[in-house]
């Protein structure tokens, strides 16, 4: 049995009294930081108590000291009873935790109570300490974990603390998509058993490295199912120590629709070729052999202003089909793709200009070159560009007006220009040229399906340009392209 705390003092008083020899002893506890102390005899009557505890329950000791705790301390007592009596019985209580009102107002109380014998017929001493203030920042704290961890489960489909790749705690969210209903049986084990095995190597260089930006990985599901993840972790305290704190979203139904979309992409650039390569094979056909036709020696001369205009024909239908097919890329890829090579524009120019005067022998056709005209750009392209601005201008031109190509090259770049002295576009209408499937009189539109401007601003755009119209009533309209050098075009992600 525990030795009493007073069993050593001389002549321990028999009766409720406290000898004068035991006044020192108390009065080094009294001095104890923050505990109050009294000493209550075997009827539970209240023998003696410190300044403290005085100030603790909010009465003078004079008006406490003789009186029953059931009096002084009425909403203590009850929990303080048993306590007393495992004192009384010779029982050492240490640190136990009782609530109760406590003081003139009644004020609900934490406390901290331990009780020992003080010695035969002297009664119990107790020492009180008031943890209301620690236990209400405690309650508060973990509220405020609690309230932490519902907006991390609401912002993302789990988290985890992990102490060098020891699971320390799982989210209920994050043992679900793991497959583990009890999130008891995570804790303890290594991360990396539930990652796929051919994520582990980055999985675990990322967590020594301490990365805290976003990475993706493929965890196991317990039936055995991989599940891409994205995850992101920090650095946290878990309960007083310094560990990391990782935050996982389900990634899988973004992985299956951009699976889905690389699919769709797949299929429509298989789809857009076989249908270029379907429609071109025989168009080529048709107009080598109208070309023979039209070189025959022995051609009629009356069939040979229909067998040219059944090579317009062709020439028309093929243009049309490369016009919605360009049209279908640039808006399901959004965007023309390019393949830039090294290529003079000048000599592209040329080539536009022949073709172009050879189908209109009767018009005015001029080539303006100056400056550096090389560079790296995607020569077909170009080439129908320009051949789309050169026939947009003569098909809307007067027969006797001069349609003029001039090409520029600067440092920077160079400057293609279309210039018909004869067109006019009014003001309200060149906010709306470049647009698709665009009908208009005047020199605005195409001969085709309203595609060519269009097409002409996408192949600009893709090679990091862009391209302006300037309509007056003197000068007539120019279409002005701006295309870079090499720099650009690898500015815009060509």
């Amino acid at each position: 049995m525990p030795q009493p705390v007073f069993q050593r003092l001389p002549g321990a008083l028999p009766s409720p009294g406290v000898p004068e020899e035991t006044l020192p002893y108390l009065g080094a506890l009294l001095n104890a930081p923050g505990w109050g102390v009294a000493l209550v005899d075997g009827d539970s009557r209240l023998v003696w108590m410190n300044d403290l505890l005085a100030a603790l329950c909010g009465r003078p000791a004079a008006l406490c000291v003789g009186r029953f705790l059931s009096e002084t301390w009425p909403g203590l007592a009850p929990p303080l009873s048993p306590l007393l009596a495992r004192a009384q019985s010779g029982e050492r209580v240490a640190e136990e935790l009782v609530s109760g009102r406590f003081g003139e107002v009644g004020t609900l109380r934490h406390l901290t109570v331990s009780a020992m014998p003080a010695g035969p017929g002297v009664g119990v001493l107790l020492l009180l300490r008031d943890t209301s203030a620690r236990l209400r920042e405690e309650a508060a704290l973990r509220a405020s974990e609690e309230h932490m961890r519902s907006i991390v489960e609401i912002s993302c489909d789990g988290y985890f603390f992990h102490d060098r790749g020891q699971f320390l705690e799982i989210s209920p969210g994050l043992g679900r998509l793991l497959g583990f209903y009890e999130t008891a049986e995570l804790i303890g084990r290594n991360i990396l058993e539930c990652v796929a095995p051919e994520f582990r190597a980055p999985a675990r260089d990322v967590m020594e490295r301490g990365v805290e930006a976003p990475y993706e990985l493929a965890v196991l599901h317990r039936d055995g199912r991989r599940i891409p993840v994205e995850v992101m972790g920090r650095p946290a305290t878990y309960q007083g120590r310094a560990v990391r704190m990782g935050a996982v979203w389900d990634v899988s139904i973004r992985k299956a629709a951009e699976e889905r979309l690389a699919r769709m992409e797949h299929f429509r650039d298989q789809f857009l070729d076989a249908a270029g390569d379907g429609f071109k094979a025989p168009l080529q056909a048709l107009h080598h052999e109208v070309l023979a036709l039209q070189h025959a020696p022995a051609m009629p001369e009356a069939l040979t202003e229909q067998v040219g205009r059944v090579g317009q024909g062709v020439r028309r239908v093929e243009r049309l089909i490369r016009q919605l097919l360009d049209f279908t890329r640039a808006r399901l890829s959004n965007g023309l793709p390019v393949h830039p090579a090294p290529v003079h524009l000048g000599a592209l120019a040329e080539r536009v200009v022949a073709d172009r005067q050879r189908a209109h022998p009767g018009r005015d056709l001029r080539l303006v070159l100056g400056g550096d005209l090389k560079g790296c750009w995607d020569a077909e392209r170009l080439h129908q560009l320009m051949d789309s601005l050169v026939g947009n201008a003569l098909h809307h031109g007067k027969e006797g007006a001069s349609v003029v190509l001039q090409l520029t090259g600067r440092w920077d770049g160079v400057t293609v220009q279309v210039h018909d002295p004869d067109c006019r576009v009014p003001p309200e209408s060149q906010g709306t040229l470049f647009e698709p499937f665009k009908h208009r009189s005047g020199c605005a539109a195409d001969d085709g399906l309203g595609l060519s401007l269009f097409l002409v601003r996408q192949i600009a755009l893709a090679h990091g340009g862009r391209v302006s119209v300037e309509s007056g009533a003197v000068d007539g309209t120019r279409f002005i392209v701006w295309l870079p050098r090499e720099d650009g075009l690898a500015a815009s992600g060509a």
